[in-house]
């Protein structure tokens, strides 16, 4: 302990050296704000329909208002621009707005900005990598997908110069060739049978899958989930998927008219006539949906400063927002200064008055910052090596997250042969978690075996296919487990222990000490364990984030935050292209896995086709006879729903871990930083409302308005 303390006073001997150097020049600027925290990375953007980082999510929730708020103890939504809410059945919800609510700039805001900025989300040139979370209203996944998706298999509407829809022959706009003409150029050259090999090799030519997510065609599905070179698709069973496709078509276009007719207006979400409610409609029982309404993506945003200045509108010198804080400067790379919004409808309980966000990267920049009292509250704000010397100290904090960092692959890779499981099998257990967590990170991180973090009530976690040994022994063994995978899948060691078939793999990470260490370390470990060279590639954080979205990288560097403490909130992550998938990955049985969460009736009406594949089928059957039994008992209906829903995620991450693996779970997060003493409103634990202490702070959530 002694030793510690000592290392620490060297510690902070040197950062107010550091410091001094750093920040002489720029303190004489401006006087320090009453809260500093660092913010990481520079945000990307301040549009809460494009957001999807942390360091905007920090921003985004001082800057705007959603209908709920997080209370600080609780991490329960309380009421924020809606004064107040109901609901029957947890589907119907009547939000009730609060009276004289304003936007930053005076204008009058009411329910009506709720529907602008819900339809605008949900638009598909917004581009939200978040907009499947509004898929669960009714209407939503309709008005956000179906348009691109009939594009796809009746070929895109050609336009003119003027941008006008070009009419063809038969009255109806011109198409494009679609996905439905390349399958009948495809039947021309194959008019009696298709092998599965050359009918896989088509459907991933031509992304089918994704175009026909969620069809209730059971030809198609029959027919997309056929491969091997065994097996032949009749011409019968051709002529049934072309006439499914047809009909999922038509049914889509259907309910796109209906989406876009009524959505925002007397279905999905709307307004009544002055403003004072908004309504809400829920095509599934979604326990979480109110913390959706403290998510950032579902903030308001106001429409015509949108409008007037376009993509840029959220600058320094336009942004217009709702939140108990407003934008007062914009320091690129530097730093983001906001200020107590007196406007605002609590402003009487904000104590502080100005807050510096700033954009630092650097662990030891931000320990040292801490340190000197130049920040307050810097998260992960230290080197990994000094872990040992800072955890007794007073400013150290640390408690379990509900964060996985994991890598995503392209799978579709062929040329690295990254289509392949077994080398994405053996990638996922060649290397030693354990010494990563506990010689390289040293924070207190858990190996990861799976891909949903512990700590969701209910949720038993799949058998993974990854495992943590506990002894060099067992590791070993495992070590040849991965070789054997790709010694019979093809891939021998040649001379020099390299796999020479496996081209070098490039792994990129986004600017971060820490994710270099942990790239290099995992880098030598494939090559050593493995025989497969890879090489680590630091990329700036909007490159990264374009090479991700392209599917211009190998193995990607990643992590995760649960957004709301349920499986969805990483599971709906995967779904075929999913806004966050980004792997190029796509499986039929996972979809519906996804699709029957949301759609539990649909579920218990049907459920033998799942049960006929499931790897756990008695626990589905348990549950299916609990609800049987619970009769018109609400409350145990709704326990027994709960358990089936969670039971359909395990076999979904199932799925992943143990059959696909296209993403590399490695470790979840101990959940860490430094904080100032004394600052209050700052809570690790979560209370419930009798104010006992019920657990962690998994999400490392501390509200700047209640600081």
């Amino acid at each position: 302990m002694k030793q510690n303390l000592l290392a620490l006073g060297a510690v902070f001997a040197l950062a107010l050296v550091i410091v001094g150097l750093t920040f002489s020049a720029s303190a004489q600027v401006e006087e320090r704000a009453d809260y500093v925290l660092i913010n990481g990375t520079e945000p990307k953007t301040l549009d809460p329909a494009s957001a999807t980082g942390q360091p905007e999510g920090r921003l985004l929730d001082c800057l705007f208002a959603g209908l709920t708020y997080r209370h600080p103890k609780t991490l329960r939504p309380t009421p924020g621009s809606a004064e107040s809410w109901s609901t029957d059945d947890g589907r119907k919800y009547v939000f009730k707005m609060r009276p004289g609510l304003t936007w930053h700039n005076g204008d009058p805001l009411t329910a009506h900005d709720f529907v602008y900025s819900w339809k605008r989300f949900l638009e598909p040139k917004t581009a939200a990598e978040y907009g499947y979370l509004l898929h669960l209203v009714k209407h939503g996944e309709a008005y956000h997908t179906y348009a691109g998706q009939i594009d796809s298999i009746l070929g895109k509407v050609e336009k003119d110069d003027d941008g006008k829809e070009i009419q063809g022959e038969d009255g109806k706009p011109k198409r494009g060739d679609g996905i439905l003409a390349k399958f009948d150029a495809l039947l021309k050259d194959n008019k009696e049978a298709i092998d599965g090999k050359a009918w896989q090799a088509w459907i991933d030519e031509t992304k089918v899958r994704g175009a026909l997510k969620g069809t209730r065609e059971a030809s198609v599905r029959d027919a997309l989930e056929i491969d091997g070179e065994d097996r032949k698709l009749t011409a019968q069973e051709l002529e049934s998927f072309r006439a499914g496709v047809v009909a999922d078509v038509a049914r889509r276009q259907a309910a796109l008219e209906a989406a876009r007719k009524h959505l925002g207006v007397d279905q999905g979400f709307w307004a009544n006539e002055d403003g004072s409610e908004f309504h809400v409609e829920l095509v599934k029982y979604a326990p979480y949906f109110l913390d959706l309404t403290c998510f950032y993506p579902l903030f308001p945003v106001h429409e015509k400063t949108v409008v007037e200045h376009g993509e840029g509108w959220f600058q320094a010198d336009t942004f217009v927002g709702n939140g108990p804080f407003k934008m007062e400067r914009w320091y690129v790379n530097q730093k983001i200064r906001i200020v107590r919004n007196d406007a605002h409808w609590d402003a009487p309980n904000i104590a502080l008055r100005h807050v510096d966000l700033l954009s630092i990267e650097n662990p030891t920049t931000q320990m040292n910052l801490c340190l000197t009292g130049v920040v307050d509250w810097a998260p992960s704000g230290y080197p990994p090596d000094l872990i040992d010397v800072l955890k007794d100290s007073e400013y150290f904090y640390s408690n379990p997250g509900f964060i996985v960092y994991y890598y995503r692959i392209n799978v579709t890779r062929t040329g690295k042969m990254l289509n392949d499981v077994a080398v994405r099998k053996a990638l996922s257990i060649g290397f030693s978690r354990r010494k990563l967590t506990d010689k390289v990170l040293r924070k207190g991180d858990l190996p990861a075996a799976h891909f949903v973090p512990p700590g969701v009530v209910g949720y038993d976690q799949p058998e993974s296919f990854i495992r943590i040994p506990e002894t060099e022994d067992e590791e070993r063994a495992l070590f040849a487990e991965a070789n054997a995978l790709l010694d019979e899948a093809g891939y021998p060691k040649g001379s020099d222990g390299m796999r020479a078939k496996i081209p070098a793999l490039t792994l990129i990470y986004n600017t971060s000490e820490s994710h270099q260490k942990i790239a290099e370390y995992i880098a030598e470990q494939w090559k050593v364990n493995l025989g497969i060279k890879v090489v680590p590639a630091n990329q700036e954080w909007q490159s990264y984030l374009q090479s991700q979205q392209k599917l211009n990288y190998d193995v990607s560097r990643a992590g995760w935050i649960g957004d709301y403490v349920d499986p969805n909130t990483f599971l709906d992550m995967w779904i075929t292209k999913g806004g966050n998938n980004q792997t190029g990955w796509s499986n039929a049985r996972y979809d519906a896995l996804l699709r029957f969460t949301g759609n539990m009736d649909a579920f218990v009406a049907d459920p033998a086709d799942v049960l006929s594949w499931a790897k756990n089928p008695k626990r589905l059957r348990d549950g299916l006879a609990q609800l049987e039994a619970a009769g018109g008992d609400a409350p145990k209906r709704i326990a027994a729903l709960n358990r089936i829903r969670l039971d359909l995620f395990s076999e979904a991450e199932a799925i992943l871990l143990q059959d696909e693996m296209p993403i590399i779970p490695i470790y979840f997060y101990q959940v860490s930083g430094l904080v100032a003493p004394g600052i209050e409103g700052f809570y690790t634990t979560v209370q419930d409302l009798e104010g006992n202490v019920v657990g962690a702070n998994l999400q490392d959530l501390h509200p700047v308005r209640y600081i």
